[in-house]
């Protein structure tokens, strides 16, 4: 069975996702101050699994990332606030090491996260 996990931080959420920062096995998820999810994701052995989903404060979506226990894999989008496809990622047939998420999407810090 699968745990919910809602994560609330004091300050600005700025670094990259470590894997000492990640909950147990489960459902991840971060919201904006307002109340909008921030990012949704999976943790399974203590790493980033399956569908990591950021999103705007506007609640629409920003970007969708998928890893396999850690690994990034398939392909990597990032939108624009009007939905339009900003960037594309194809780790489908590369096999590089851990690469961090975008963590924050904002330079400097997402303002608004709790």
């Amino acid at each position: 069975m699968k745990k919910l996990i809602l994560i609330s931080l004091a300050l600005l959420f700025s670094a990259n996702l470590k894997p000492q920062d990640l909950p147990p096995d489960g459902k991840f998820i971060m919201k904006y101050k307002n109340g909008e999810t921030y990012l949704t994701g999976e943790v399974k052995n203590n790493k980033k699994h399956g569908t990591w989903e950021f999103f705007y404060e506007s609640g629409q979506i920003q970007a969708r990332e998928k890893y396999n226990e850690g690994r990034p894999v398939g392909v990597w989008k990032t939108f624009s606030l009007n939905g339009r496809l900003l960037e594309q990622n194809d780790f489908r047939s590369i096999n590089q090491g851990d690469l961090n998420s975008r963590g924050s999407p904002y330079a400097g810090g997402a303002p608004g996260i709790k």
